[in-house]
């Protein structure tokens, strides 16, 4: 007895499942728009740091550098928070060009420390 009913629900557990992954992905997916950089995961946070790095090392350009962080932190002293991720970016081992260019975004922004001062000197 408990064998004819445990089949039809197994079957109608397996259908269920499927219709309702299919209607989730592909008839009603979700979609996130408009949503402020500044709820971005740390990770990605971090990525916006390095860009910024990057584009300054490029350009040299503060203030541009400064517009691409401000939707991320916000209106905060962002000089602190890239020295903070230069000194984390040696604790891991990054490349020393990489490091350099995090380095002299943070200095341009006024932080420095004796652990990331050594990279300023590094070749671009």
């Amino acid at each position: 007895m408990i064998r004819r009913r445990l089949l039809p629900a197994l079957i109608g557990l397996a259908l269920g499942l499927g219709l309702g992954v299919f209607i989730a992905w592909y008839v009603w997916p979700v979609t996130y728009t408009g949503a402020p950089a500044s709820v971005l995961a740390p990770g990605w946070k971090n990525e916006a740091i390095w860009m910024a790095a990057q584009a300054y090392a490029y350009d040299g350009d503060l203030e541009a550098a400064s517009g691409r962080l401000a939707p991320v932190f916000g209106s905060v002293d962002l000089g602190p928070i890239v020295r903070e991720r230069a000194e984390r970016a040696i604790a891991d081992g990054f490349p020393p060009i990489e490091i350099a260019r995090i380095v002299r975004l943070a200095a341009a922004y006024g932080a420095r420390a004796p652990q990331t001062d050594p990279y300023l000197n590094q070749a671009p």
